[in-house]
């Protein structure tokens, strides 16, 4: 007959010392991966506006569960108990979490700054160049938001790039100014603000980015502001005209390119 008192025995200690050792080493390297991905969120938190994709919830979720694991196994070594079930069960769930979650090393890029000002850049370009042939073929540019507003879409804009602090999508959106001087009320990182000349001979583009965090415009290399102009000159040759005009496609490309 078995004696009661060996029943609920602890496993001996070199067993739980191995197998604390093993289930440690799991939860600490949730931990170690999941310490870029808790900085991103304490500078969303931080910060009015950030860039790229949203938190991964599942290697999060997945660093407190192995946080909560890890210090039962230790209080249970300590105690000298063998480690409940539960807890290395834990640990496991915590390891599928962050496997879930993929390689993060991509994400250090897509949450650069410097790489959302250069798709706010490269999407300004991209509508300068398109006015600026519609300028030269036609003799003046669209002076109505809405041609302006077809051509943001032909530029294709990437909306989800720049993210607020509740995490919503910040689109790249137009600011018609009455004139050059002229300043919107606030700073929308994605803003394109566009001044056309009344009679369309001329225009100018500037763009909002961000800088560490807050919006800013994007700067030149001599650190002024970055205006992108167009002006009409009768001296150079007509402009190839695309075979169907950007501001009159119904249905605009997304992969245009500069």
């Amino acid at each position: 007959m078995t004696d009661r008192s060996t029943l609920g025995a602890p496993s001996p200690l070199g067993l739980r010392l191995v197998h604390a050792a093993a289930f440690l080493a799991m939860a600490g390297g949730v931990l170690y991966v999941s310490v870029p991905e808790w900085r991103h969120v304490i500078g969303v938190l931080q910060h009015a506006f950030h860039v790229g994709p949203l938190p991964r919830w599942t290697l999060l979720g997945g660093s407190v569960v192995a946080v909560v694991a890890a210090l039962r196994l230790v209080w249970a070594l300590v105690r000298g108990q063998s480690a409940p079930l539960w807890a290395s069960g834990a640990v496991l769930v915590a390891v599928v979490g962050a496997v879930a979650a993929g390689d993060g090393r991509p994400l250090r890029e897509a949450r650069a700054e410097e790489t959302a000002n250069l798709s706010i850049l490269r999407v300004g370009r991209r509508l300068h160049l398109t006015m600026v042939q519609e300028l030269q073929a036609h003799g003046e540019a669209p002076t109505e938001l809405e041609d302006w507003s077809k051509a943001l879409e032909v530029a294709g804009p990437v909306d989800d790039r720049v993210r607020t602090r509740e995490l919503s999508a910040v689109p790249m959106r137009l600011e018609w100014l009455e004139s050059d001087d002229a300043r919107p009320a606030t700073l929308v990182p994605g803003a394109l603000w566009v001044h056309v000349t009344p009679d369309g001979v001329g225009f100018s583009v500037r763009m909002v980015g961000l800088r560490e965090g807050e919006p800013a415009m994007l700067l030149d290399e001599r650190g002024r502001e970055l205006i992108l102009r167009g002006l009409y000159n009768p001296d150079l040759p007509p402009m190839q005209q695309p075979s169907a005009s950007p501001i009159e496609s119904p249905h605009p490309s997304h992969t245009a390119g500069h």
